[in-house]
């Protein structure tokens, strides 16, 4: 069977070796999941957040779920799952 291809910065990348994530209106990153999860970001989003009240009010506040490559989930989601991102951090 043949793998499935998305386009990610001009590049054609396997979904298998993407990640759907969840991340607030900062950008800070809440909940992932492998690419081969969903086809699309709707579908990825039930996947994420189990009760539609919830996903709506997401939704309306501006939450995104987007879908990144490998390299780009350890840049911009890791930290955020590891607590080391700049988006929680106290203001001063």
């Amino acid at each position: 069977m043949a793998d499935l291809l998305v386009q990610s910065g001009g590049q054609l990348v396997p979904l298998k070796d993407c990640f759907w994530v969840l991340t607030d209106t900062n950008g800070c990153a809440f909940g992932s999941t492998i690419g081969t999860s969903a086809v699309d970001e709707e579908t990825a989003h039930r996947e994420l957040t189990d009760r539609k009240r919830d996903r709506d009010r997401q939704t309306r506040q501006g939450w995104m779920v987007q879908l990144l490559t490998g390299e780009q989930w350890k840049q911009e989601a890791m930290p955020c799952f590891l607590g080391r991102c700049e988006h929680r951090k106290p203001a001063a």
